[in-house]
């Protein structure tokens, strides 16, 4: 997805974000002294949790990290052979060296080592030669 913005809107944006953050939490520093961006950003951060709390959504990604451990053990019986991956980023094609809760490793023809998130995932093809028992 592409977005295009000009820096005028951008910085309306963010004004515009930290005055809801400044009347949502009284106990902010008065907007005259400059705020820590670490600070801002965890704020933002704590105010997005409560979002996604009110509106039951924590339960839902919650489902999702499991769904993607459950995943996970799918590609147990893979390691070793020759995949081809297709992510949002590209194709990857190697041997999948190692399988985590979340991740693949898959080992390239050139050497290079390649962690491909499961969540990131778009297909999964078995290559090379395929031997039916």
């Amino acid at each position: 997805m592409k977005i295009i913005v000009n820096d005028k809107e951008l910085k309306e944006y963010f004004e515009g974000l930290a005055n809801l953050l400044m009347r949502r939490n009284p106990v902010q520093p008065p907007a005259e002294e400059p705020i820590d961006s670490s600070t801002l950003i965890a704020e933002l951060r704590q105010t997005i949790r409560e979002e996604l709390s009110t509106i039951g959504l924590a339960a839902q990604l919650d489902a999702g990290a499991l769904g993607v451990n459950k995943l996970g053990r799918v590609f147990e019986p893979y390691t070793g052979k020759p995949a081809e991956l297709l992510t949002p980023a590209g194709t990857v094609e190697g041997t999948i060296s190692k399988v985590g809760g979340d991740f693949l490793v898959v080992r390239e023809a050139g050497g290079t080592s390649v962690m491909v998130p499961l969540e990131q995932l778009v297909s999964f093809q078995l290559t090379g030669k395929q031997v039916d028992r």
